[in-house]
């Protein structure tokens, strides 16, 4: 059985599961698959080759297929991988922002904490004693 004979019928076999599937792709995935669609089903023609146009014109009618089927079920669509990423660093982003909220005022008590204290005023004295006495050394 030649491989796209195959395909057309797995199509025709599963055709209630892809339209199922294309259905919850988005208006915008459906219109740009019929115009893949199209140039391919337009090349297979030029070349002849009735099977492949066969094949093309069963997916664009499952295509049209699950866009009635979208509208008439009210269908949402589905979010792609990118979509997904982005909510997720709006996500972590809003928490991290949170955090920093949270920690701002320890961080500003620590600060205040270290510049009353001696240390910085100790380190220069010192290097100003220490650096007159190396001088002395010579």
């Amino acid at each position: 059985m030649e491989v796209t004979q195959q395909k057309i019928q797995e199509a025709i076999a599963n055709s209630s599961e892809w339209i199922a599937f294309l259905a919850a792709k988005s208006d915008k995935d459906l219109e740009r698959r019929l115009g893949i669609n199209r140039l391919q089903f337009a090349e297979a023609y030029k070349n002849k080759q009735e099977d492949v146009c066969e094949l093309l014109e069963l997916m664009r009618r499952l295509i049209m297929e699950a866009r009635i089927y979208k509208e008439e079920h009210s269908i949402a669509d589905s979010p792609n991988d990118i979509e997904l990423a982005m909510a997720e660093h709006k996500r972590e982003t809003k928490h991290c922002a949170e955090r920093q909220k949270a920690f701002e005022p320890q961080a500003r008590e620590k600060e205040e904490e270290l510049k009353e204290t001696d240390v910085y005023k100790t380190t220069k004295s010192k290097i100003k004693e220490e650096d007159g006495n190396q001088m002395s050394l010579f």
